[in-house]
């Protein structure tokens, strides 16, 4: 039991600095962290000075708990963007020994022109022959196998009677089993020229389980276009 006299043995200057903070609108967490008080003892102690927490001071804890929120929330983002910083850089020195490599050249500025921007890492073309090898720079340069690769086909919705022509198609052009593909419909109105037997939709071709290798990728490029703008 807390009374008066057991405070006064025990420590009354820390009773008063628990009661202090408390007041102050410090959670818990916060007083055992400062005093090293045990939370059972500062519950009774605060129960014994008979201490509520005003408005004022849940508005105190309240804001606190909000900014140390946000402070993790800043210092989990400054870890995320250094450790992608690191991975990249890795990866560019790694590709480095490529840049005269006409092949490696070539894979990256097809990637450049027909790549996707942000974080992930797509690739989208109707002509097989710059799919076959986009695929085939991806294999040799960047270890990319079977299980990183996910295929995703284009078609107009007017076109729906040729969906398994299509899949056919591309199932040969890429040597690809059919049920790999995934399929989105386009809704836009296309011309009656497209309406022919040669069409075969268009093809989108993802990297995954792969970090960061859209901005990898155009990390790369980026010095090859310099290089070459000076030219």
């Amino acid at each position: 039991m807390v009374t008066k006299g057991s405070i006064r043995r025990k420590n009354k200057e820390t009773f008063q600095e628990v009661i202090t903070l408390r007041k102050k609108g410090h959670s818990y967490s916060e007083i055992i962290e400062k005093t090293g008080v045990a939370k059972s003892t500062i519950n009774s102690w605060i129960t014994y000075a008979g201490l509520n927490l005003s408005p004022e001071h849940l508005k105190i804890q309240s804001k606190k708990r909000l900014e140390n929120h946000e402070r993790a929330t800043i210092a989990s983002k400054i870890t995320k963007d250094r450790k992608r910083k690191v991975e990249i850089d890795k990866f560019v020195q790694s590709m480095k020994k490529h840049l005269n490599d006409p092949f490696f050249v070539g894979g990256i500025m097809l990637y450049e022109a027909e790549g996707s921007k942000g974080d992930s890492c797509n690739f989208s073309n109707s002509d097989y022959r710059v799919c076959v090898v986009y695929l085939k720079f991806l294999r040799k340069y960047i270890d990319v196998d079977d299980s990183n690769l996910a295929y995703r086909l284009y078609i107009h919705d007017s076109r729906k009677k040729d969906l398994e022509r299509v899949k056919n198609y591309w199932t040969k052009k890429l040597s690809v089993k059919k049920d790999v593909f995934s399929v989105s419909w386009k809704h836009n109105s296309v011309s009656k020229k497209r309406n022919n037997m040669d069409y075969v939709g268009q093809i989108n071709i993802g990297v995954i389980k792969i970090p960061y290798l859209s901005r990898k990728l155009l990390q790369v490029s980026g010095i090859i276009l310099k290089k070459y703008q000076k030219l």
